[in-house]
Formats: structure tokens, sequence, C-alpha cells
């Protein structure tokens, strides 16, 4: 007798298994067989290769061969079965030797084997039970049942042999006979110390009979005699059950054509958990038929696909089924159904009214007692049942959980503590969805991703994290070392400021000693931090945290929690910031003192990136992620989508192309449509192609009971379900566990598309790795699918839907594409009364362009400008609103109008100060600020109520502040005062923007430049005028050094910014911006050149890092040769240095692309493209150099071109004019260069007026060197 290892059963004529004679050779061998598998897969990668392919004629049945099993991406050694030649393409029926599967494939996936694969023995034998015959239960029309042999095993047999393995401690075989490729066995089991044969318990309970009975009658007779006397004589039996119960229980969907059945094997003992066998179809019809089977007037007949299902839960896989619409239209309440082991029953209305007779019922009660036996059940000691998550969505979040989580009901039950209750109950926090089931997985310390709408408001996770190590954590983590236990990442300055004030409210902030860090980017701030004492919560940004780390490393030794608020963005904006902090946490939680302190990430995001999937595998054991929006759920889940752009005449036939009718594995699809009109045709399309279809609309709403009854039948291997539905029937259809959703009716927004992608959610990626029925079975889950059909009629929906696909990777039509940008065109043409988005004009760029709501196209007719485009022009900021956007006055000659109506105003009121009668919106009024007078312009007057006292909200049209006034503070302005346009102007300052892509300026940064500029007058020049603003690249303080004609700069408003370290150089600000105008570097078609008035002196900004600047005699800047063709091209920054023999030139450009250079001896001549723009420069260089002798090479990954000298020396600039791109590198500044270099800056008589000298020991300029 011989042990059984690793059983897989099919049916009992079909079992899969190993002998233990051969366990020795498997634990040597087990290598052997991979290097065969892989050695497979190398050779027959290329399955189109004429010395393997094989045809039609060439394969016999029981032949050995090799097929492609797709499944498991791999080839594989089988035996060919049978060849389905009626299906097109051709199919072939094969099991796969050494893994013991039945399979169905393409011929065209089916190769010949090579000798040398067949070397090794299968790693799987086949047996089947011996000297038994299977038995089936056969029902008349007249409802007599009675046993008779069979072809096929009933799969309550084959259920019923899976529970005797199951609960068996071990399976032993007698070898017996070999036949036709499968060896005869009696098979025992052992069930707490009792053996017993298989072969003849299969016998005893009627399964089967013993194959020298089969051909005595008398036997049979005998044995149906005996069984159903037993059944009669039951007191038990439910005799009075409905009919209907009969069919209660989920049955699958069979195709007309026998295929072989699925292998499910077992996970523990290696032992098989039972699978059901092909049921055999039958057409039936109601009681109208006559004895000869012609149908008999008003029967009804109908095609039956249904099997029995066992009382086990098994999941199959599928083929095509047709199913006609009588049979489908067919309601619960007029017909009943019986299911016999592969054959139906169907009564219809009448026979369900007619009086049941005693025998009728005991028949049905021995018909169910048959259909449902009891397999021997013993308890085991050592059974140990996994814990499954049955629900996957959970009040409409979507819950992947490694672990259970029970939701809490209300802040009572929350897992906070009482302090933060009645905080929280004081404000009247009302929790979402998600938050009641976040909650409990924060505040129990698990890993935890939750993606919500809401996620940007910390009340998701912060109550519970709070308490959580108010309760826990303080009291685990290690005394010996100081630091924070607690980190909050936030993306910006702003969100930072957020939580801090909510841990003010919360009155922990003493408790935890929470503590707020932004630091710059100057390299000594991180050194001169001082961490709190006793600091245990830290809120901070990426960037900032990341400083601290490379000087204050050991100050996170303790560190317990990590919170990723908005994860979405700080992975968007700090990938390579999130990646160190990532591997400092887990290095953390590697080490052996934090053994006793568990480690929790939790990531808050309003959507799912690709990022946080490694976030799951790498950093998140045994995580929960919860989703509450359903269109985030989709790309969680790993959704395919497929777009097919159609017709609107031809959508049905798009869609019908695009079906797979005869699929390699079981499918359900849903067909969302818009109107039942639409669900009618489509159901007649799809039924047209022999499909098993269902439809359900508000017209059909009674058959809402049978739809579900039927969707929720498991489907058969090669079959496919289609339910065709209106898109308000999937409220209360609820469904789940599609495999497919087809949105024949265009969704109007991605969360309707998501809703409808969330019928997929029981089939949905699982990556947090919970242990499921499918892995016990080793069944691979199904793939979910998205097809989406785009007409013409869908053009004003079509932009967010293409923003939502792109975010799934998926391959969109160019036509799409083009679609989607015409629309996004046109909804930018409709913005005319919107101003210009603020962070356009400010940066060059907006990161929400897809869902600001302001301008973001130059309209020639709004943005036409009377300000100065070009020169130098002097300037007084009067309202700081940024730290690089302010109003104020540009000072001109013409001042004298303005200067004269302000000394009216004031000799006006000086008298009498008239009240307006009523304050009305958009109205002209003036406001006394100290001693002086302002016009304002009301932009919103809030309802009074009749009140005396109120406030108004007023733009200062002189000085450009908006803020609120009081009413008492309003005085009447007369119509003199009226007609002087308003003369504040928004004046930016370019090259610079916040560091660590802030989108905003930090208020530190804002104060500091406000307290330096406001109210004073400072010279600037400006490169560009848009409408009313006027962009500055340079703006500098002046002052003249008493009896010398010499002007000296005190500082430069850009570089006051940058020095404050919250602040970076953005070169391509003013580029982008004329860019988007469509006009050259030097001229800028919306605003105009100055012609009318005199030349203004050009400030030289070459010179701002040695502080002299050229006078009135030279020439105005001048960019680089390329500039002329600016539109095309952008000019990169530039830094330079030299030696006595050669010059090194670095372009500040990363990763180019499409490099050219030319070397001349007095010219240098590059260009690339980065990111998909194109950089250009075309330097004209001060001396020669040897054209042949220069090179050019990547350092860094940046261009560096090296020049060598044709005479030896030192060079006073690097070109022949001035350009404001150019730098000296000070970093290789040498000391002989220093002393070359000065004897050209500074001169003791230039004998010009207006000779500048800075102040400033750094500047942005090209200093000398240019």
């Amino acid at each position: 007798m011989s042990k059984l290892l690793n059983l897989k059963l099919v049916h009992p004529s079909c079992i899969w298994a190993q002998l233990d004679s051969h366990v020795g050779i498997d634990a040597v061998g087990k290598h052997q067989y991979d290097k065969l598998f892989e050695r497979m897969n190398l050779f027959y990668g290329d399955y189109t290769s004429d010395e393997c392919t094989v045809t039609r004629s060439s394969l016999e049945k029981g032949q050995v061969c090799v097929v492609y099993w797709s499944q498991n991406k791999m080839w594989c050694r089988a035996r060919l079965e049978n060849i389905i030649s009626e299906a097109q393409p051709c199919l072939a029926c094969c099991q796969l030797l050494d893994h013991g599967e039945s399979l169905i494939v393409l011929l065209s996936r089916v190769q010949h084997v090579e000798q040398d694969f067949l070397q090794l023995p299968f790693w799987m034998r086949r047996f089947h039970l011996a000297r038994v015959t299977p038995l089936t239960l056969q029902v008349s029309f007249c409802q007599e049942a009675k046993l008779v042999q069979s072809s096929r095993w009933d799969c309550s047999a084959t259920s019923y042999m899976c529970d005797l393995l199951e609960t068996s401690s071990q399976t032993e075989a007698v070898l017996l006979e070999e036949e036709s490729n499968s060896t005869a066995i009696e098979l025992y089991v052992s069930i707490n110390g009792i053996k017993i044969c298989v072969n003849d318990e299969l016998v005893l309970k009627r399964f089967a009979i013993h194959s020298q009975d089969c051909s005595n009658s008398g036997k049979l007779e005998q044995i149906n005699a005996l069984h159903f006397r037993i059944l009669n004589c039951c007191p038990n039996t439910p005799g009075s059950r409905p009919l209907a119960q009969a069919a209660a229980a989920p049955v699958p969907l069979s195709p007309v054509e026998t295929a072989p059945a699925p292998v499910i094997q077992r996970a523990k003992t290696g032992v098989c958990t039972g699978m059901t066998g092909t049921p055999q179809s039958v057409e039936c019809e109601g009681i109208g038929r006559s004895k000869d089977g012609q149908a008999l007037p008003g029967s009804r007949p109908e095609r039956s696909m249904r099997s029995l299902n066992p009382p086990h839960s098994f999941k199959e896989a599928e083929i095509s089924v047709s199913q006609p619409e009588e049979q489908i239209e067919c309601s619960p309440q007029h017909s009943s159904r019986i299911s016999i082991t592969g054959q139906e029953v169907a009564l219809p209305p009448a026979q369900l009214d007619v009086p049941k007779t005693s025998n009728n019922n005991s028949a049905c009660a021995r018909l169910l007692e048959w259909l449902n036996p009891q397999p021997l059940k013993f308890p085991s000691d050592d059974e140990d049942e996994p814990v499954i998550l049955d629900a996957p969505k959970t009040g409409g979040v979507l819950v992947h959980s490694a672990v259970p989580i029970e939701p809490c009901s209300s802040l009572a039950d929350a897992p906070i503590t009482e302090s933060v209750c009645r905080i929280l109950q004081r404000k009247q926090v009302c929790l979402s969805s998600a938050d009641l089931l976040s909650w409990p997985s924060v505040g129990r310390g698990n890993n935890t991703i939750v993606i919500s709408p809401s996620a940007d408001q910390p009340q998701g996770y912060l109550p519970p994290l709070l308490s959580h190590i108010l309760l826990c954590t303080i009291f685990t983590i290690s005394s010996s070392t100081a630091g924070p236990i607690a980190v909050v990442l936030c993306p910006g300055w702003e969100k930072v400021q957020l939580i801090c004030d909510l841990l003010e409210e919360c009155k922990l902030t003493q408790r935890l000693n929470a503590t707020s860090v932004l630091l710059g980017c100057g390299k000594d701030e991180p050194k001169a931090f001082k961490m709190p004492k006793d600091c245990l919560l830290l809120v901070t940004t990426p960037f900032s945290l990341v400083r601290l780390l490379s000087c204050h490393c050991f100050l996170f030794l303790r560190l317990s929690h990590l919170v990723l608020d908005e994860a979405d963005q700080l992975f968007t904006l700090a990938s390579v910031q999130m990646e160190k902090i990532l591997q400092h946490f887990q290095k953390i939680s590697s080490r052996q003192e934090m053994s006793s302190c568990p480690q929790q990430l939790i990531a808050v995001a309003k959507r799912w990136t690709s990022h946080m999937e490694a976030l799951i595998a790498e950093h998140m054991p045994f995580a929960s992620v919860l989703i509450a929006a359903p269109e985030e759920a989709a790309l969680y889940g790993n959704v395919q989508q497929l777009v097919l752009m159609t017709l609107e005449r031809s959508k049905i036939s798009t869609l019908l192309s695009a079906l797979d009718f005869s699929p390699d594995v079981g499918q359900k699809t849903l067909i969302v449509c818009d109107s039942t009109e639409e669900v009618e045709n489509v159901y007649k399309a799809v039924r047209s192609k022999s499909a098993f279809s269902l439809k359900i609309h508000e017209d059909l709403i009674h058959t809402l009971n049978f739809v579900l009854q039927q969707w929720g039948k498991e489907v058969c291997p090669g079959a496919q379900v289609i339910l065709v539905t209106a898109g308000e029937c999937l409220k209360c259809l609820g469904l789940t566990d599609a495999t497919c959703v087809v949105h024949f009716g265009f969704p109007s927004s991605p969360k309707i598309f998501g809703s409808r992608l969330s019928c997929m959610s029981h089939n949905f990626r699982n990556l947090t790795n919970l242990p499921s029925p499918q892995d016990s079975m080793a069944k691979v889950s199904q793939v979910c699918k998205s097809l989406l059909l785009v007409s013409e009629k869908n053009a004003q929906h079509v932009g967010g839907l293409v923003r939502y696909l792109k975010r799934s990777h998926a391959l969109l039509p160019a036509e799409l594409l083009s679609f989607a940008e015409a629309a996004d065109v046109a909804r930018e043409e409709q913005k005319t009364e919107r101003p210009l988005c603020h962070h356009l004009k400010s940066f060059g760029m907006c990161r929400f362009g897809a869902v600001c709501p302001d301008r973001h196209r130059l309209i020639p007719q709004l943005d036409q400008s009377e300000l100065p485009a070009s020169g130098l022009i002097e300037v007084l900021p009067l309202h700081i609103k940024t730290a690089s956007v302010f109003y104020g006055l540009i000072i001109q000659r013409e001042k004298e109008v303005f200067d004269r109506m302000v000394a009216g105003m004031t000799s006006y009121y000086a008298d009498s100060k008239p009240c307006p009668e009523e304050v009305l919106e958009g109205g002209l009024y003036a406001v006394q600020d100290d001693h002086h007078f302002h016009r304002v312009k009301v932009l919103t007057v809030a309802d009074n109520k009749g009140r005396l006292f109120f406030s108004v909200l007023a733009r200062f049209i002189d000085i450009g502040k908006e803020a609120e006034v009081k009413s008492h503070q309003i005085l009447r302005l007369p119509e003199e005062f009226h007609s002087l346009p308003g003369q504040a102007v928004e004046m930016i300052v370019c090259q610079v923007k916040p560091c660590d892509a802030e989108a905003d300026w930090h208020p530190k940064v804002t104060r500091t430049i406000s307290q330096k500029i406001q109210g004073v007058k400072h010279r600037a020049r400006a490169v560009l005028s848009l409408g009313n603003t006027v962009f500055l690249d340079l703006m500098v303080l002046e002052s003249r050094v008493a009896g010398m004609k010499t002007v000296i700069s005190d500082y430069n408003v850009p570089s006051l910014i940058l020095n404050t370290g919250m602040a970076e150089r953005n070169p391509d600000h003013v580029n982008l911006l004329k860019l988007l105008s469509g006009t050259s570097a030097t001229n800028h078609a919306c605003g105009r050149n100055q012609t009318s008035e005199p030349p203004v002196k050009s400030l030289d900004m070459s010179n701002n890092k040695d502080g002299v600047f050229a006078g009135d005699n030279q020439k105005n800047n001048q960019l680089s040769h390329g500039e002329a063709h600016m539109t095309k091209s952008l000019h990169p920054q530039v830094r330079w240095y030299q030696t006595s023999t050669e010059l090194s030139v670095t372009l500040k450009l990363r990763d180019p692309e499409s490099q050219r250079c030319e070397f001349h001896t007095d010219r240098v001549v590059y260009s690339c493209i980065v990111n998909g723009r194109r950089y250009g420069v075309d330097f004209e260089l001060h001396s020669s150099v040897s054209s042949e002798r220069c090179h050019q090479k990547l350092n860094c990954n940046e261009p560096v071109l090296t020049l060598v000298k044709q005479e030896p020396g030192y060079w006073p600039t690097l070109l022949r004019s001035k350009n404001i791109f150019v730098s000296y590198d000070m970093e290789h500044l040498e000391q002989d260069d220093i002393v070359s270099r000065q004897s050209h800056v500074f001169e003791s008589d230039t004998g010009e007026e207006e000779h500048f000298v800075n102040r400033c020991s750094s500047s942005d300029s090209d200093s000398d060197s240019c």
C-alpha cells in the first residue's frame, strides 16, 4: 500500500497524485524539473517557429505534446485528449502531465515535443477507482426516480469524495492494473484511526455500483427498491418542502458541449478538496408533452443549461453559452425548476397550483435527500481555519485588510481618548464612512492606506493616532534615546500649519510637545536646528525631514509612526525625498531595540498612485487598504481599460466585435446603457450571437429577483453570462462579481465611471495578501476589464475621463487624445471672463491647470497693455501681496495729474466728510486711512439686515490691496475724482519661485520682503507686460554717494528672496510667458514698447556680483545670438570657469537628448531637447579658441563644453556681449584667477557718471565674466 501526496481530484475516475515511493527522488529532482521547465520556456518561446508548428493531421488522441499554459505563462508537457474542430479557431483538450490539470487551448498553442524534454518522468500520475461504475438519478416527467448506470460521475459523488479526503489524515492506495494512461487503485482514507475504502464507500452511499454487478439488471432493481424504501421510512424526510426550494442553491451554468472539468487542489495536506463533474444538459419543457416526444399546444419549450451545485462554494472557470429570451424573461413567480445532477425539470404555473399527493411529496423528499447527502465529518483537533474577510465592500468603501476590521458606529465607540472625544463632540464632527473604518485600523496601530475625497482633512487619522500614541506607544518606546516617536509629513507649509492649529485646539501640544519644522535651502540651517526637548511629534515636509536626517539622523532612532498626509502629492512632488525617508524608516524598523514597539505607517490621499503599490509591498506588512472613491478603487484594483472610438450609428457592431464569446475562463459581462431602448437593442444583438444573456431596466423591475438569481449562479469553463442593464438600475442590482463592464452608454463623469467599475470590486486585485479560498484552490484571480465606447456625441464629457484614463496607463487612441485636447482648448476659450491665472503669472506655470478655474491662455483684447514692456522704470511698492507679487505705482513724468487729484481730495474732505446714502456693489467711494484719503471700489456688500454698522469688501484702486472696510468709514466720492483710472499696477519679480515644490510663498518670506521694500522707490527693469501687470527681472534700491557721481545698489530684490533660504531660481519664468504669448524674446505683442518716450538707461545686470553696473553710454542688455528665435528654443542657465589654457562651460540641463554642438574659432553653437522642450545657445566668444581641440561631454548628466584657448592667459569675460543667463562658477575660482579678474573689476577712475557699485556679496547675474 502506497501513500498518495499532492492529490488533485477531478472526479473519481480522474485522480492526479504522487506516490510516496518517489519522495526521495523528488527532494533531489525538483531542481531538475525546474531546469526542465526553464529550458522548455526558452525553447518554445517563439511558438510560431516552423520546426515546432503542428497541423491538424499530425496530431492524434493520446499523443504527448507541449502546450502553452497562459494562466501560469509557461510551456508544459501534456497529453492530447481531444480536438474540437467545430470551434473557430480550432481548440485542443489536453491534460498537463506534470501539473495534474485539464486545459483547453488553441490548437496554435500546441507544439511537438522534443525527445530531450522526455528524459525525466512525468511529475504527476493519473489514477482511477477500480471496479466501480458511476450511478446517476434519473427522474421522469411524472416524477418517478430511479438509479441508473452512467458514463459520468455525478457532481454529488465528487463532492462526497472530496469531503472524505478533506477530513482524512492519511491517504493510501493499492495499485492494480494499468489502463489507458491511468492506473486503477483501491483508495483508502484514515479518519480518526478508522480506515475506510473509498471504492466501497461510494457503492455503499449509492454513488456507484460494483462493475461485476452492472450486467445483472436485477441487482440494480434490488438496489433501487431498497434505497427508496429506506428513504420513505425516514422520519425526518422534509416532504413538505416547497418545490421552489429545490433550486434555491446557486448552480453553475454549463455549456452544451462537454469540456474537461477543472481541478481544485487542497492547500493544507495536498489532498483534493473537491470538484464538480461536468453536468449534462437536456432539453425539457412543461407538462405539455406527448408520449412520442412532440410538444403539445400551449406548451413552452425551454432549454436548460443549469446543473446541480454541490453544497460547497467552489468557483470554476468557464465557456460561452446560448440561452433563449423566453427563459431569461421567465420570472420565479411564474415557474419553478428542480436541478437533478445535470438535468433540469421546468414546472409551469399550472402545475404549481395542483394539489400534490403524498406519493409526490415523498418523491420530492427522496429527491432532496439524494441531492444533499451528508458525508462523514469528524472533528479534527489540528484544524485551523484562516480568518477570511468575505465582504470586500463595506458602506461604499472598498476594504482589503490582512486583519479583520470592526468599524465603529459613532464617536462614542471610536478608539480615541475621552478628552479627544469631548473636543470632537464640541466641534460637532461628523464621521464619514471612511472614518468609521479607518479609525479602528489606525487606533490599533495597523499599517493603513486611506483613499478618500476628504483626505485633505487630518481628522481621518489624527484623533486615533494621537490616542494610540498616548495610550500605547509612549509606554513602549525606549527612554535611552531622544527624538520624536511620530512624524507627520505634509506636502507644504500650509498643511503643516493646519495640523499644528488642530493640535492646539485638541490641547495635546504640551503633552506631546509637538513641533513644526520648515528648513530652507541654506547649508547651515539643518546644522543650526535644535530639536526641542521631549519632542514626541514632529510635523514637517519631506524636504525639511531629509535635510534633518542629513545632519541629525540619530534623533530619529525611536521613530514608530510615520504619517504621509496627502501621500499622492508627496510622491508626485518629492519622490526622491520620499524614497530616502522610507529607507530610513525601514532601517529603524529592523533594529532589535524597536522589536517591542511595532512600527506603523499611515498613508492618506485623495488619489491612488502607482507609488502606493510599492509602498504596500516593501514597507507595509499586514496592511489595511480602505478606498472610499469608486474610481480610485478601480485604479487600485488594476482594472484593464480598453477604449474604442466609433460612430454612434455603428456602436452595436463595434460592441459585438469587441466581446469575446469564447473566453478561456468564465466571464460575467455587464453592459451599461443609457436608456430602455438601448437596453432592448443591445440585448437583441447579443442574443443573436447565442450568448447567455439577461436584461433589466425600469420596465422589467418585477424580474429583478430572477435576474439576480441567474446572475448569482457560478459559470462553468468557457461560458460567458452577459447582463444588459440601464445605468439607473445598477444601484438596486448591487453587483460586485462582474469580470467585465462595457460602457455602451458614455459615463458623464469619472465618478459615474467609477461607480460602474465598482461592479467588479469582488475581482479587484488584493495587495494585502489576504488568504482566500481561491488561494487554497490554486486559482488565479480574474483580470477585470473595462470597455469604453466613445462616439461623436460624447465631446462635452471626454476631457475629465481622458485625464482619468491616463492615470490608469491605458493605451488611448490618438483620435481620443486629439478630441480631448480640442475640448480643453474650447473650455479655455470659454474662460474669457476669468482673470489670467496668478500662478501662471507668478511662476510661469500652473500645477493645477486641469482644475484651475482661471484662464491659462492669453487673449490679445484682454491682455493688451499700456505699461512698459522693456527698459528701466522707477516703481513704488505700496501693497505687498506675496514675496514676488506686489502692487504699487510706476513713477512717470505725468505723475502731476495724480498728485493734483490727491491734493484735491484732501482739500475736499478737510471741510466735511459726507457719507453715501447707500453703499452699492461696484461703486466708487473714498476711505480715510490716517491722514490720507483713498479711492475704493466696493466688491461685495453683505446683507446687513437693517443693521447700522456693517462691513464691505473693497479694493483700493490706487494701492491695489483688498480689505474689509467699516460702513461708517466709507465717504461719498465726488464725480470729479472718478475720471482718473486706478493707478495701482501689479508688479511681479521674475526669476525666483518657492523652493521645495511649494505652491505659494511662505509668510516668513513675504514678511521679510515687505519690511524691506514697502513704500520705498526702486529702480527696476521691465521685460514684459500683460494687462495691468508688469514683469521685472531686476529691482534694486539705489543710493548716491554724497559728493560723488557714483550710484550704489544697496540690494537686489530677487537676491533678497533667495537669501531667505525659502526660494530657488526660476530661469524659465519669462521665457514661458513669452512662448505662451507667441512672441520673441525681445518684443511682446500684448505690451507696447515705449517708443514715444525718451530712451531710458539700461541697467546691466552682468556686473551685479562685483558691484559694477553700466551707465548711460552702455547699450541695453542683449541676450545671446540665438535669442532671435526664442519662440522655438529656450536659453539654459550657464556656468563657466577658466584656467590659463582652457575654459569649461556647463549648461544646467539634466539628461539632454538630441544634442548638437558646433565649435568655431570665435563661436560655439549648442542645442538639445530636455523634457520635450528645445534649448539652445549661440555664443560669440571673447577671444579665439582651437575648434579642433574643443570637445563636449556629460558630467553628472549635464553637458559640459571644454574650450581650448589659442593663446594662454585669462579672459576678462567669456562673451563679447553681456548675457544674463551666463555667470561665473565661483566654486572653481582659483587664486591667480581672482587677481587677474580684480584688475578688470575695480577701476580707479572711469570718468563716467552714475557708475554703480553693488554692496551685495552675491547676485544671480553674470558678474564681469561675460
